[in-house]
């Protein structure tokens, strides 16, 4: 015999389970499904980041140049805060099959943070921001949060989107003009650029014009009458008009070394040169892997090829256009360490077929931080130049000197400077405050 009251005790106990269960209702379902997407495309809308840096470090996401084609668009705004560094805003906004989802993520500095532990914060949060959405993408299944560097060629290194209909090449053209002027002088500058270029993981290419034209107008009043008018004045006119191409073409033959060409082309009335072409294969080897170039690099490269010239004038060697066969040789070395970063390079070229006409440029640079707070920055550079082979023939007059209207010969050039920061006070940076500045 059934016992009525043990089978409405059981019942009971069962009514109120379902009653305490969230219900989810069929749209929940929908919008909880783990929405799938092929490898992540992101956008990084940023002025202050280090993209070089951050496309090395996440390397698992196509990194993509319009924002209407991207999974993700990464919005990143900063504020000066109360301490004297920045508070960095991350918001992470989901797009196409990824609508909907989103984050805001905040990263600060103060102001002794150096410009490494500024990128790498920055890089951190991002990729922090991003783990809810690469969750989501055919490649998760093959993701592992790790410190650990990919190393060249492994699974998930970036390569080039198969859908991408330019080929990774990438275009700008800019535009400028400056006008001024007074009653007795007037200056009008024109400039324009056109670039190219395309990077891969085997190949390198970039592609820069540009022209450049300015003159300027000043009349030197030397007598007026009694009413104010001018009766004698002298006009100087100054004219400048350079334009110029180069063409840089590099393959990767290792982790360490690659090789390509210069080519490049150009006109400077400044320097006397009607056409100047020049093209120089070239070999670099960089004792440290490519992959680490953001943090360390120290390459050396080695150069022969032709260098060109037809002038405006008669030069003070009588020509008015010869060619040279040329060698080209440099070293360079440059780091960024939590404790600041660091430059050299040193740059000699030289005439095969005149070894007395030369030239080498050393310039160097360096931020330190040496204690919290207190930073030094020093640098400069300096040429020593023996092959101004275009110098015009004659004696410059006054106003060539004045004007700069034309090279003048030396036998060298320099450029220093030197700086040093000390902040001190509360290491705390939490507030900001936009109001008035």
């Amino acid at each position: 015999m059934v016992r009525w009251s043990r089978v409405l005790t059981i019942l009971s106990i069962t009514l109120l389970e379902l009653s305490l269960t969230p219900r989810v209702t069929w749209s929940q379902a929908v919008a909880n499904a783990p929405l799938q997407v092929s490898t992540l495309s992101v956008f990084l809308d940023c002025d202050d980041c280090s993209e070089d840096y951050v496309r090395t470090e996440i390397s698992y996401v196509n990194w993509v140049r319009d924002r209407t084609v991207a999974d993700v668009h990464v919005l990143v705004t900063s504020q000066d805060a109360g301490g004297g560094g920045d508070v960095f805003t991350f918001a992470f906004i989901g797009q196409r099959a990824l609508i909907g989802r989103g984050d805001t993520l905040v990263f600060s500095t103060n102001a002794s943070t150096t410009n490494d532990e500024e990128r790498a914060g920055l890089t951190q949060t991002l990729a922090l921001g991003l783990v809810q959405f690469v969750a989501r993408s055919s490649t998760a299944s093959s993701l592992r949060i790790t410190r650990q560097r990919l190393a060249a060629g492994a699974p998930g290194m970036q390569t080039m989107p198969s859908s991408d209909r330019w080929r990774a090449w990438v275009f700008e053209v800019a535009l400028g003009a400056d006008l001024g002027g007074e009653q007795n002088y007037r200056n009008r500058e024109f400039n324009v650029e056109v670039n190219a270029n395309r990077t891969t993981a085997e190949w390198k290419t970039g592609l820069e014009t540009s022209l450049d034209y300015s003159s300027e107008r000043a009349i030197d009043v030397e007598e007026v009458d009694s009413l104010g008018r001018v009766i004698e004045a002298d006009t100087t006119y100054d004219l400048q008009r350079s334009w110029g191409g180069e063409l840089v073409v590099v393959k990767s033959i290792t982790g360490h070394m690659s090789t390509g060409f210069r080519a490049a082309m150009g006109s400077s009335t400044f320097r006397n040169q009607l056409l100047r072409t020049e093209f120089m294969p070239a070999f670099e080897y960089n004792v440290f892997d490519y992959a680490e170039a953001t943090r360390r690099r120290l390459a050396f490269q080695f150069g022969a090829g032709i260098d060109a010239f037809a002038y405006h004038d008669t030069t003070v060697f009588d020509k008015l256009r010869e060619a040279f066969p040329m060698y080209y040789a440099a070293v360079n070395y440059a780091t960024q360490q939590p404790w600041g970063q660091s430059g050299i390079r040193l740059e000699h070229r030289g005439y095969l077929n005149d070894p007395a006409k030369r030239s080498t440029e050393l310039n160097a640079n360096m931020n330190v931080r040496l204690f919290r707070g207190f930073s030094v920055r020093f640098g400069g550079e300096y040429s020593w130049i023996h092959d101004q082979v275009y110098l015009r023939k004659g004696n410059p007059d006054q106003a060539d000197v004045l004007l700069r209207r034309t090279a003048l010969l030396t036998s060298y050039q320099y450029n220093l400077f030197f700086g040093i920061s000390y902040t001190f006070g509360s290491i705390f940076n939490n507030v900001v405050n936009p109001r008035f500045f």
